[in-house]
């Protein structure tokens, strides 16, 4: 079962920072899992929420500024004044980080409360920029964002997130077009059956977000492929 670093290391750094990065190139981590949204020039960059209000001192929809402004907020002192003066990282500073390691990147796109039309042309573009194509999978909630991705670039490793529990799963996802790569289901939504029905398939089993050592034993055992988590060394 490989470990995916929810946000970097999120449980000891910053969430989606670069210390948190860097952090999970030291410990060798098998994945790290980010969130890109586009600023308002148009800019990828690496932040879960829409708005910068919980993650920095500043406030402000993501969309609604540049990536000059954004980075002018502190997005580490939340979390410790160690990190102070972390930054924001554009998506390209995350690919220059971990282009030469040995690490896979699972690319949350996200959007809200606007859908951005080219946030997929853009994250594809700098994957390929990066040759980094074959070491990255896409995961999103916004599963339209996933049909974009693949009608742009049919050898896109494509993951649905879900986060409720969903009757004839499989059929829907069929009933999507898109040839899937991955499930990524709220953890405890998981069950024998869902694990054996996507390996039948040819579908990996992500869980999220599983910080809770016996439950990554439970998960282990049960067959799931990957375990998202802010605690990847604990956990393995």
């Amino acid at each position: 079962m490989y470990m995916m670093a929810h946000r970097g290391i999120s449980g000891h750094r910053p969430e989606n920072t670069m210390a948190s990065f860097r952090e999970a190139v030291k410990q060798k981590v098998d994945c790290i899992e980010l969130d890109v949204r586009l600023t308002k020039d148009g800019v990828p960059v690496v932040c879960h929420d829409a708005t910068i209000r919980r993650t920095s001192n500043g406030k402000g929809f993501i969309h609604q500024l540049t990536l000059k402004e954004l980075k002018k907020y502190d997005f580490g002192s939340w979390f410790s004044e160690e990190y102070k003066g972390e930054r924001i990282p554009t998506f390209e500073e995350v690919l220059e980080l971990v282009k030469d390691e040995s690490i896979n990147l699972n690319i949350e796109t996200k959007n809200g409360p606007v859908i951005p039309e080219d946030l997929e042309a853009k994250t594809l573009d700098l994957v390929y920029r990066y040759h980094m194509q074959e070491r990255v999978m896409y995961s999103s909630f916004d599963h339209f964002s996933l049909k974009r991705l693949y009608k742009l670039d049919s050898s896109a490793k494509v993951g649905f997130v879900f986060h409720m529990n969903l009757i004839n799963l499989f059929d829907y996802i069929e009933n999507t077009g898109v040839p899937t790569f991955s499930i990524h289901p709220n953890h405890f939504y998981i069950t024998d059956e869902m694990i054996q029905e996507a390996h039948k398939r040819g579908i990996k089993v992500n869980a999220y977000t599983v910080n809770n050592r016996g439950w990554a034993d439970k998960y282990r055992h049960m067959g799931v492929d990957g375990l998202i988590t802010n605690y990847p060394a604990e956990m393995k």
